[in-house]
């Protein structure tokens, strides 16, 4: 009796580690469509040549995968689509994407970088967090923020001859009166300034989810703060329960966000359509 409740204890931790290293590996797994894939595949050079730099919002892998969904789309046959966006990443490390970035020689580039640097300054565990994981030259702060945006931007405009247009941040949670949520606003802010600034193209993503929140009107909705049940709760819901992003954040009462950080089905939506009017537009 003992050695069945033992084989079935060792069956039972077998399923979870093996339920858990897939959800992590789907989490985690690197897009397939990156510059390193591109560079070592035929292209056809009739097509324009598209690059999105960023984090997981654009990584795509435990967020709505735009970048994805733009390759699928019929109208854009003409698009080759290249995703360096990689999950956590801070406007600083798109720094150290510039040389790949520039072997491509892209007509376009789409930047979605802010909210990883924007959530570190929110608390001691969030930047611990961060720092933990990439051991961050200096603390994150707004200035680090902008200082590192407009290097990006400059770099990238003087070594490539691509288009560059930067994309304000999502909101952080969807409480709008929240210091997370005001805060997103502030760092979508200096995005649109310095697109202004640096003379490039700019995509509203913020403002536009801001205003259809506010007129969505939730009420007793949480407010952002670190929390990986929740989002590895996301993760397990979609990849093991097969939910779509829409799906759970309708059960937690979110309008584009699946975890208050994500973004869900809708707010992926919006992002394509922005894009696809800021590529066919000269």
């Amino acid at each position: 009796m003992i050695k069945k409740i033992i084989i079935l204890c060792i069956t039972i931790l077998f399923v979870v580690c093996a339920v858990a290293g897939y959800g992590f590996y789907r989490a985690t797994k690197t897009p397939v469509h990156n510059a390193d894939a591109f560079l070592k595949s035929t292209i056809d050079p009739s097509k324009k040549i598209v690059v999105f730099l960023g984090d997981s919002l654009t990584h795509g892998a435990v967020s709505y995968d735009y970048v994805a969904e733009l390759s699928k789309d019929n109208e854009l046959n003409n698009f080759i689509f290249i995703n360096e966006g990689i999950n956590s990443q801070f406007a600083y490390h798109q720094l150290n994407k510039v040389d790949r970035v520039v072997k491509i020689k892209p007509n376009e580039i789409f930047i979605l970088i802010g909210t990883n640097d924007c959530r570190a300054t929110l608390s001691d565990a969030e930047d611990e967090r961060f720092d933990k994981l990439w051991k961050l030259p200096v603390k994150p702060t707004k200035e680090w923020f902008v200082q590192n945006l407009k290097a990006l931007v400059d770099k990238l405009k003087a070594e490539t001859s691509a288009r560059i247009t930067l994309i304000s941040i999502p909101p952080l949670g969807e409480k709008v009166d929240s210091i997370p949520f005001q805060r997103s606003i502030e760092y979508s802010h200096d995005i649109k300034r310095i697109a202004e600034e640096r003379n490039v193209g700019y995509i509203a993503l913020n403002e536009t989810l801001t205003e259809a929140i506010i007129k969505n009107g939730g009420k007793d909705i949480k407010e952002y703060e670190l929390d990986l049940v929740s989002m590895y709760g996301a993760i397990f819901s979609h990849y093991l329960l097969s939910q779509s992003w829409d799906d759970i954040s309708d059960k937690r009462g979110l309008l584009f966000l699946t975890d208050n950080v994500h973004l869900n089905n809708r707010g992926g939506n919006i992002l394509i359509a922005k894009i696809k009017e800021r590529l066919f537009s000269e």
